[in-house]
Order: structure tokens, then C-alpha cells, then sequence
């Protein structure tokens, strides 16, 4: 369920296009990236042993003799694309081929900047859905507006079961000041209205919100580790001390990393010098001759306070960051036990524009605990997460906890020498259940995309409605106005009509609250969509009636953060 509402909650950024199932932490310090020329080296050069030798000439006869024998003619490059990915996905979950079309995209997905129309997208029903419109992007300038539907590119039919994520980024971006002609449908206009769009840079921000939760508590949401996250974080951490923050809710649930050192970078705001952040172990490695070891390289421009918030699909740079702040003492970590995503890539250019991003290193946190979880060719990786549910991780923390200790994978933060937890992943100081008070209604509805549909439903049918709450400016006012029973009616006969779902006779009185949660978070972000915090109303709103989010809060006067305080 959890990944289905992370793709409900949080929209497709338009050239965000994530190639691997998390994003590829690099390595840091110096940079040992194998060129072109030095993988032209003879075979005796490139590998160890006599038998490498040999099975690297294997490789290249049976591709020499298909091209100049083989009966039919064969696209030696399309061959390859296909044998290479087979070889690398034998090796670990994370090595990774990717061709040359790719690249460019795949390497975007952690830029602070892009070239393209400037919209936040989502397929449904084979079309393509504005979410919002990027503020100072082309499309703001064109007149786009959210929920807008694009259905034609440069006179051309753009809908249908072909179009996926990829095809709609790689379509809609493009060199900078190229003009793109987009055929747009907009509820309430009969005609198809048409838009031409400048293609310019359009700024990617990584730090979703930042707001003040409370009159002391500042909250901040980081989505991945990009290049300019550090700049963005200090930013948002300067701007809520000046509106009162005296401690941090930094909220990692649902990153899938990024860049390791800008993760370093942040830590640096955070710890006090000299710090272990993350050390690295390579073939033949050990802690004592550790391949690189990363260091907090001054004193801290922040000292209050932090809770961080983790959940199982929050991976690679995200566990380095909140491993450190747990080893270090430093804070208290809330939610779930992390992914386990503690394998260090290196992206090495190879002929004709593709790149290898191969596994060098395993990442390790200060007091020893190695990141990465289990994983072999008899044990299905992709599905660990749903193992935990099974075997009552989710639900019970004392389950990993036993397995941590019959495995001998008991630690020692660095400072107080408080208890935690190896195995794979950051087990958190402060476990939070997964709800599992679901009725099968509330269940299918979000599986489902009906809450995401129904919020652009809403705002067609209720234009004076909406304009007045965007006149008005007060997301606080409308999340009140929009809480309401009228809404919660208006969506039961929508999925009636769209789903056949209809709720039990006796529906739990949870299952309203769920569902109008998420509702109205959609709503305010349609409606009053960013400013200089981001999207803080989506956040807001949606935060309210949230589990870990309330643990966070109280986690300050917790028995964890008094021990750390005090020390």
C-alpha cells in the first residue's frame, strides 16, 4: 500500500524520470570514474586472473562471429543493449546498465535545473493531467494552468495506452528556446484551446516544504538528495529560526537518495566537527583501511534539537543521513526501519554514450553498521518489504529487534554508547506501526486513484467555489471549509459511479477521516498550490492527522532526546 499512496501523494515531477527503483548513491571524495581509454586496454591489462582473461575473450568472439556469420543481419548495438543488462542484474540489485538515450534523463533526475515546459504531470486515463503549474516556468508564462488536460503535441495526438512517464518527458523537454505547440483541454471551455511554449530552464527543487508545525517545532521535507539540496535545506532551516523554530522535524519518508555528498553537506549544518558521517568498504576493505571516510568538517550552524522521520522506502543517501544523526547522538530517528540501500555505484562512461553504474563499496554508518540488507540470487529483494509486513516487522518493532540480536548485530552510538541496530537499514529510536485499522473499503478506495481523480472532479464542478478560496489565501480556512460531510458524500457517490465501491453498513468512523485526509491535501495543493515554502499547504494538510508525523512531534520530550540532550 505504501507505494501505491507515495505514487498517489507525490506527483511526477516533468523530468523526473527515475530509471532504478531508488536513486544511486555516489561515491564521495575522490573521483574514480574509469574512461573510455582506460577500458580500451588490452584483456590481459583489464583483468586479474587467467580465467577473467579468458571469459572476457569468450564474450567477444561469440559477439565477433555473430556479426560476421550469423545468418540474418544483426543490430549489433540493439544485441547489446539486451545481453548487458542481463549481466548486470546477476551481480547485485543496483549494478546497472544504461544506454545512451537514457543517460541524459537519468542524470537529470538529481540536477538542480532542466530544459522544458515547467509542469508537474500525472497519467490518468491515458492522458496527460497537469498537477501544477511551475511558478516562473515557460508554462506560467504560456497561460498553462493546473488541471489542464494535454492531449495533442505539435499538432499530434498525444493520448492513449501508449504514453507512459518516459514517453511524456521525453517529449515535453527539449533544448532550451525550442518551441513546442501543445493542444489543451480546460473544464468549462468547449473548444480544445492551443498554447505554443518557449522551452527554458525550469528549477527542480528537492526540499518539498518547510513550515512551522508548531510555535517552536520547524518542519522540513527533503524528496531526494539533488545537487543544490544542501543550498535549499539551509535555506529553509534559516527561514524557519527567523519564524521562531528552536528544534527540526526533517522528514525523509519516501527519498530514495541521491548525491552522498550533498548529504554530507547538510550533516555539516547539523553535526559538530570532526564527526564521522559514513565510511566506505570495498573488496578487500576493512574499517581500518577504509576505502574513504567522510567527516563533519565544522561546528554546527544548528544546535537544536532534531527528530528525523524514515519509513521503509527511505534509502541510500537518506539512511546515511539519518544513521549518522543516530550514531552521532546527535537527534532521534521516528517511523520504520529504512530500505536497506547501502551499496556504493560508480558511473563509468563506456562506447557510444551509455554508462555502467557498477557496485564498488558497501556504505557504513559511524558506530559500524553496514546499510545494505540482505540480498542473493535466491532471495527476492524486491519484495523484502512486504516479507517485514508478513512477518510482523510493520507492526511490532521487538521482531527486528530479536532478529538483530540473535544475529549479533547489537551496536553502540559513538557518544552516549546508546543501543542500535544492524541487520540492514536504520531500525529508528522510535518505532510507528503501520495502520493496520483499514476497512476493505478504505482499502480498495487507496489502492485505488479515485481520492487523486475526484479532487479534479471537485474543482470542476465547484469553480466559484474554488476561485474563492484561492482569493482568500488561507489554506488553513479551506482545509476547515473543505473537512466537511457535504465533500465526503459528493466522493461516496463518485466512486459508486466510477468504481462500484461502496462502503460497508457499519463503516468504521476512521475510514472518513483516512480518505478526507488525503482528499483535501489534494484539493489545497490544486487550489493554493506553492509559494516561498514550497508546497507547505499540501504538507500541512496532509501531516495533520498523521501517525509518525505526531510521534515526531512528541519524540522531542522523549526519554531519547532527554538522554541526548543532557549529555
Amino acid at each position: 500500500m505504501n507505494d501505491k499512496l507515495k505514487q498517489a501523494i507525490l506527483p511526477v515531477i516533468l523530468g523526473v524520470f527515475t530509471a532504478a527503483a531508488f536513486i544511486l548513491g555516489t561515491k564521495f571524495g575522490e573521483n574514480r570514474v574509469l574512461t573510455e581509454e582506460g577500458i580500451m586496454q588490452s584483456p590481459r591489462k583489464m583483468f586479474e586472473g587467467e580465467d577473467d582473461v579468458i571469459a572476457a575473450r569468450k564474450m567477444s568472439d561469440v559477439l565477433h562471429y555473430v556479426s560476421r556469420m550469423y545468418v540474418d543481419t544483426v543490430n549489433m548495438s540493439e544485441l547489446v543493449d539486451r545481453v548487458i543488462p542481463q549481466l548486470t542484474e546477476t551481480l547485485d540489485p543496483h549494478t546497472a546498465y544504461i544506454k545512451a538515450e537514457d543517460l541524459q534523463i537519468t542524470n537529470d533526475e538529481l540536477a538542480s535545473s532542466f530544459f522544458g515546459i515547467g509542469v508537474q504531470f500525472n497519467l490518468r486515463n491515458d492522458t496527460v493531467n497537469v498537477v501544477q503549474v511551475i511558478s516562473g516556468g515557460p508554462s506560467e508564462k504560456a497561460g498553462l494552468r493546473a488541471g489542464d488536460k494535454i492531449i495533442a503535441v505539435d499538432d499530434s495526438a498525444f493520448v492513449g495506452p501508449k504514453l507512459n512517464n518516459e514517453v511524456v518527458v521525453k517529449t515535453l523537454r527539449g533544448p532550451k528556446d525550442t518551441h513546442v505547440k501543445l493542444g489543451i483541454k480546460r473544464a468549462g471551455v468547449a473548444e480544445t484551446l492551443s498554447y505554443e511554449v518557449i522551452r527554458g530552464e525550469v528549477a527542480q527543487e528537492t526540499v518539498d516544504a518547510f513550515y512551522m508545525a508548531d510555535d517552536q517545532t520547524g518542519y522540513v521535507k527533503v524528496d531526494r538528495f539533488g545537487e543544490k539540496t544542501h543550498a535549499e535545506f539551509y535555506e529553509a532551516l534559516l527561514k524557519l529560526q527567523t519564524e521562531g523554530a528552536r528544534r527540526f522535524i526533517v522528514d525523509l519518508r519516501n527519498n530514495g537518495g541521491g548525491f552522498l555528498p550533498v548529504a554530507g553537506e547538510m550533516l555539516n549544518f547539523l553535526l559538530d566537527e570532526g564527526d564521522t558521517i559514513v565510511y566506505t568498504c570495498g573488496r578487500g576493505e576493512t574499517r581500518a583501511n577504509a576505502g574513504e571516510v567522510l567527516m563533519s568538517r565544522g561546528a554546527p550552524v544548528i544546535s537544536a534539537p532534531i527528530v528525523v522521520l524514515i519509513n521503509e522506502n527511505s534509502a541510500s543517501a537518506s539512511e546515511i543521513f539519518a544513521g549518522a544523526i543516530q550514531d552521532n547522538d546527535r537527534g532521534v530517528i521516528v517511523g520504520s526501519r529504512s530500505f536497506g540501500k547501502g551499496l556504493v555505484q560508480q558511473q563509468i562512461p563506456i562506447s557510444g554514450g551509455a554508462a555502467l553504474r557498477l557496485t564498488i563499496a558497501r556504505y557504513y554508518t559511524p558506530s559500524g553498521r553496514c546499510v545494505q540488507k540482505y540480498y542473493g540470487q535466491d532471495y527476492d529483494y524486491r519484495a523484502e518489504t512486504a516479507m517485514r509486513y508478513e512477518h510482523g516487522e510493520m507492526t511490532n518493532a521487538d521482531s527486528m529487534k530479536k532478529a538483530a540480536e540473535k544475529d549479533s548485530m547489537v551496536y553502540k552510538t559513538c557518544k552516549l554508547g546508546r543501543t542500535v541496530y544492524g541487520g540492514g537499514g536504520i531500525m529508528p529510536d522510535i518505532f510507528v506501526p503501520l495502520d493496520t485499522n483499514m476497512s476493505p473499503f478504505a482499502r480498495k478506495v487507496l489502492l485505488s486513484d479515485l481520492v487523486y481523480e475526484f479532487s479534479f472532479k471537485y474543482a470542476e464542478n465547484h469553480p466559484s467555489e474554488i476561485e474563492a478560496y484561492k482569493s482568500n489565501g488561507d489554506y488553513k480556512m479551506t482545509y476547515k471549509n473543505l473537512m466537511h460531510d457535504s465533500v465526503y458524500r459528493e466522493f461516496l457517490a463518485y466512486a459508486k459511479r466510477e468504481k462500484n465501491f461502496s462502503p460497508a453498513d457499519r463503516e468504521p468512523a476512521s475510514t472518513q477521516k483516512k480518505i478526507m485526509r488525503l482528499l483535501v491535501a489534494y484539493l489545497i495543493r490544486s487550489i493554493h498550490g506553492s509559494d516561498d515554502h514550497h508546497q507547505r499547504p499540501f504538507y500541512w494538510a496532509y501531516n495533520l492527522e498523521d501517525d509518525a508525523f505526531r510521534e515526531a512531534l512528541k519524540a522531542f520530550t522523549s526519554k531519547e532526546m532527554k538522554e541526548i540532550l543532557e549529555r
